[in-house]
């Protein structure tokens, strides 16, 4: 009996499978698999005196202490940072200032250290040991800027893997290479879930190696396409509204996935009503996605099914190139938000693309081992494995557009 001779109360028990996954994963709590940890800061050297200015989204300070305040927050991140952070130079410690909270713009928390070195910055340099946020968040990625006397500035990229840096010193220091955003973005990808899902579902959809390498491609013409617009100055991702679409890209291909082998029109519906629950969200005032973005997911998803289960796989490529323009708006944001100097953007662009390329073709690979491991057990078991699989990949799509488009706070 293949997947498409199953009979209707099968098919109604593996939707009632979906709705309880979903029903689930929402009441885990808010959606934040894909938003990237970052902090930023910008160490200014003036003699033997070293003054960093540190700026770090709210919600993240707010991964310190689940019990904090907002009026508390500037409190808990100079703790944070006098204890995590040191600076040293020849082997001995700079004095460190007690850090202070400074005034900052709504959603963000800032604050400043300032140390003190036993020789000019510029005659011996400092060493940086910056520790914060890697133990709460290994994936945390802060993004440094130092500027010395005479103006020569250079920028610095610390993982929990390499975090410690140099400022100051007579030679003037080379900027972050090729190979740190290479790093990030072969990082980003792999640490960010809902991407590796996407790529699980649109693999599933395409349902074979040849088609789903030639979605792979699809969908790194569409996201390169994004980056390039974004290097240009030609479009800046609104971030909110990418990371929406990336969750509901992911329902998408694994809805599709599932209509097309099960030959069930369920999805397709289900799809469809996912899509323009934020349309009714907004008419209700509760979303937080503009009008162009709420209408186009709306359409998007009432127009699911419109070609068939055997089309829609060779369609598959067609609906990467659309969907790989999301990723890349989410893929560029995560550089956007360095705040990289624009002379140095085209190549930090091309790098993090060539990562994020790196990845996929990793995660593609992988996704190759275990179905050919998968062709092994008896075709029953198989057809139930990739139901399953499908279904958790749409109800993880699910639940990050829901958590990320509706005002749930």
């Amino acid at each position: 009996m293949n997947a498409g001779s199953l009979p209707v109360s099968a098919r109604s028990l593996a939707w009632w499978r979906i709705a309880g996954l979903v029903a689930a994963l929402i009441a885990c709590g808010p959606a934040s698999a894909h938003t990237r940890s970052q902090s930023f800061s910008s160490w200014t050297a003036d003699g033997p005196t070293l003054t960093a200015v540190f700026q770090v989204d709210a919600r993240r300070v707010t991964q310190l202490d689940e019990a904090a305040t907002l009026d508390g927050l500037g409190v808990l991140l100079a703790k944070h940072l006098g204890d995590t952070v040191r600076v040293t130079q020849d082997g001995r410690r700079c004095v460190a200032s007690p850090p202070r909270p400074l005034t900052a713009a709504r959603g963000d928390v800032r604050v400043e250290m300032v140390f003190t070195c036993g020789r000019r910055l510029l005659d011996a340099p400092a060493t940086v040991v910056m520790g914060a946020f890697f133990e709460v968040s290994p994936s945390q990625v802060h993004y440094a800027r130092t500027s010395l006397e005479g103006g020569a500035e250079h920028e610095v990229l610390a993982t929990v893997r390499s975090h410690t840096f140099d400022v100051g010193g007579r030679a003037d220091a080379a900027p972050t290479d090729f190979g740190a955003f290479f790093r990030l973005g072969l990082e980003h990808v792999l640490s960010g879930i809902d991407h590796l899902a996407f790529v699980a579902a649109l693999a599933l959809l395409a349902g074979g190696f040849r088609r789903a390498v030639w979605a792979a491609t699809g969908f790194t013409l569409g996201h390169s396409l994004t980056l390039g617009l974004v290097a240009t100055g030609l479009l800046r991702p609104d971030a909110l509204a990418v990371e929406a679409l990336i969750g509901f890209t992911v329902a998408f291909a694994a809805a599709e996935a599932l209509a097309s082998r099960a030959a069930t029109r369920a999805s397709w519906v289900t799809i469809a009503l996912v899509g323009a629950m934020p349309l009714a969200a907004r008419l209700a005032g509760e979303s937080v996605l503009p009008w162009t973005v709420v209408i186009g997911v709306a359409v998007f998803g009432l127009c699911a099914g419109a070609f068939g289960g055997p089309t829609s796989r060779r369609f598959a490529p067609l609906l990467a190139v659309a969907f790989g323009l999301a990723h890349g708006a989410g893929f560029a944001g995560a550089l956007l938000a360095l705040d990289l100097p624009r002379e140095r953007l085209l190549t930090a662009l091309l790098a993090f693309n060539l990562g994020v390329e790196a990845a996929q073709i990793l995660a593609l690979a992988v996704i190759a081992g275990i179905a050919l491991a998968g062709s092994r057990l008896p075709s029953a078991a198989r057809r139930l494995a990739l139901d399953y699989t499908t279904a958790g990949l749409f109800a993880l799509g699910v639940y990050w557009f829901v958590g990320r488009s509706l005002n749930l706070a």
